[in-house]
């Protein structure tokens, strides 16, 4: 026998059979069951379904990909690792799915955009959530795709507000960082669904902060292999770089001692950092650059590095990684701050075709057997040493980086992350 539901202030109340003699009050609309609820059961659907944009919905119900509305939250146009990952990332998905919004973050040097479905001017980091809140449940997608760091989303009142208002649109909420701390575990267990970026980050959150949300582990995403050799400016074949904001957990310190245990075998050798610096620690990163220039002029290697400070463009970063030999990242673990998550910038390093040499913290754990790790300048400086010294090392580990950078591609991971939306 066909139904009906019963909708009162766009909530359901009732489902009614049809020529069904019960009466219902003059507040209550009717409406037909749609075709793909039709093998529900009265109690599921009012217990699971929801009126949304006009239609009766299950959230979280699969359906073609075709016919999703999907809603994206995150950092966009700006200087930071989140937004390179969200402007990589998104557009992929954005193709396949049936209709899209982002809501990008506020800032100050944010951009209009000529497409309606990039809905701007809704949230600001620290601030109320409430109008971002009003405009997805006007939009009413099937998913909302978060892409989430302690420093976008600071304050747990308006996190936490802001997800258990939009749980009925499935949020997916990508946390780029996994941390030990006990405090951050409001944060993460609000979450219906997490994607982490490693095996490691969702046991930290399962085995230790005892997480029930549903998580997927979605690797990070590279970009196409671009090797571009340019003109060697140095006149060296001894040349090394990193690049990243300069904080203390990126080790600094370590590419610089590396050159002055090399500098006796290789003379010219020299070392580039590209220090970026963010507008909210300007005297944390004064600090350290100070504490960076004295320990090369203690170690006389000061004409043998170079920093060249503040946020740089991708254009530059290619230019850095097409003239030096190799791009080192030399993070250390700091037992009160250890971060599980993955490195963009390693990967960024990685499309351009040259060695990179990593540490062994969290953040490389997918890099084992792809590229060499050393925890130590002296470990550092023997890894260079080989690369210096015999090309055809250099040349197998490219290979293997190429490798990895195709079964890790920005559509694969775009892949990835809709398949979630049938599990």
């Amino acid at each position: 026998m066909a139904r009906r539901i019963g909708l009162r202030n766009n909530q359901i109340v009732a489902i009614v059979a049809e020529g069904s003699p019960a009466k219902i009050s003059g507040d209550v609309t009717l409406v037909d069951v749609p075709v793909q609820l039709a093998g529900l059961s009265d109690e599921e659907i009012m217990v699971s379904a929801r009126f949304r944009g006009g239609q009766i919905v299950v959230p979280g119900r699969p359906k073609p990909l075709s016919e999703v509305k999907a809603a994206f939250v995150g950092a966009w146009g700006v200087p930071c690792g989140i937004s390179t990952y969200a402007e990589a990332l998104f557009p992929h998905m954005w193709s396949q799915v049936g209709d899209w919004r982002l809501y990008p973050e506020v800032t100050q040097d944010q951009k209009p955009s000529d497409d309606a479905r990039v809905v701007q001017g809704t949230w600001a980091r620290g601030q109320n959530l409430s109008r971002l809140v009003e405009q997805i449940e006007n939009f009413a997608p099937d998913v909302v795709y978060i892409q989430h760091e302690y420093g976008i989303f600071p304050d747990a009142r308006a996190w936490l507000s802001f997800i258990s208002r939009i749980r009925d649109f499935r949020p997916i909420v990508t946390m780029h960082s996994v941390f030990l701390h006990k405090d951050k575990t409001i944060c993460e267990a609000a979450c219906p669904e997490i994607v982490v970026h490693s095996t490691l980050a969702r046991d930290v959150l399962v085995n230790q902060k005892g997480i029930r949300s549903k998580i997927h582990v979605i690797p990070h995403g590279c970009g196409d292999y671009r090797p571009n050799r340019l003109y060697n400016l140095y006149r060296s074949k001894r040349t090394f770089m990193q690049f990243g904001f300069g904080f203390r957990y990126k080790n600094w310190e370590a590419p610089i001692k590396a050159v002055a245990l090399l500098k006796p075998k290789y003379p010219d050798v020299f070392f580039t950092g590209l220090f970026s610096e963010g507008m909210f620690s300007k005297l944390e990163h004064q600090r350290y650059y100070d504490e960076l220039m004295a320990l090369a002029d203690n170690l006389g290697v000061k004409d043998s590095i170079a920093f060249v400070r503040g946020y740089q463009s991708e254009q530059v970063i290619d230019s850095y990684l097409g003239t030096n030999q190799v791009a080192v990242f030399a993070y250390q673990n700091d037992p009160n701050h250890m971060v599980y998550g993955a490195s963009g910038a390693s990967r960024r390093a990685l499309e351009t075709g040259i060695p990179v040499v990593v540490s062994k913290v969290p953040h490389f754990c997918d890099l084992e057997g792809v590229c060499p790790m050393a925890d130590t300048p002296e470990e550092l400086a023997a890894e260079l040493s080989k690369l210096f010294d015999n090309w055809k090392v250099g040349q197998a580990q490219a290979a293997r980086q190429l490798e990895f950078l195709q079964a890790n591609s920005w559509r694969a991971a775009a892949n990835k992350h809709l398949e979630v939306l049938g599990g």
